[in-house]
């Protein structure tokens, strides 16, 4: 019977927590509206994970938390913006939905016992949240620069025809394999596009 009541009175806190969760995203504000705008549809995903988390201890919701976490991280990667920024937004509305389940803690006057098994699956879910945003983060961070390190290096190894059957390809600097491999490419891509017949490697010391 406890327990019924318990479940009954943790799912009234994710009720309440959802039916403010359109507010609750627009509280923190950003000077770019543009940000702010593309903020608000990830931080009402994380605040809907946070109250399903009060009343549920269901491993679904992990999973979703990844998901979400490689959704905000692609999402700051493209804005150009820093991993401080997630971190700020899991911990801000972790006070605030925490403050929400203190507060009815106390009102439904909740044991010791429960008050510490809903707010230690609360927090769980948060540090799985900072994991999760950081490990994407990094992840696509770091795919980002090595595409535009390959760009580069693949703008540094151009096939410059000068005759019609004749290309050159000037190659300054270092001849690394990672560089070996976009000139051979670049040799069979622009060699066939331009039907050339001989290729000639410039080496500059």
């Amino acid at each position: 019977m406890e327990s019924l009541l318990l479940d009954k009175k943790l799912k009234h806190i994710t009720n309440l927590i959802l039916e403010k969760k359109e507010e609750f995203s627009k509280q923190k504000q950003y000077e770019d509206k543009d940000i702010q705008q593309q903020l608000e549809p990830w931080r009402v995903h994380l605040i809907q994970i946070y109250a399903d988390s009060v009343s549920t201890n269901d491993t679904k919701n992990f999973e979703v938390l990844e998901e979400w976490g490689r959704e905000v991280a692609n999402l700051l990667v493209t804005l150009q913006l820093p991993l401080d920024v997630a971190l700020e937004e899991i911990s801000y509305y972790r006070n605030i939905i925490g403050e929400i389940i203190k507060e009815e803690a106390k009102a439904e006057t909740f044991t010791f016992d429960a008050f510490y098994q809903v707010i230690s699956r609360f927090n769980v879910v948060v540090d799985k949240a900072v994991h999760w945003v950081s490990k994407s983060y990094m992840t696509d961070f770091a795919n980002k620069i090595q595409s535009a390190r390959y760009a580069i290096d693949e703008l540094s190894i151009p096939v410059v025809r000068i005759t019609k059957e004749i290309g050159v390809i000037p190659l300054v600097g270092d001849l690394d394999t990672n560089r070996a491999q976009i000139l051979m490419e670049n040799a069979l891509q622009h060699g066939s596009e331009y039907k050339l017949n001989w290729l000639i490697i410039d080496l500059y010391a």
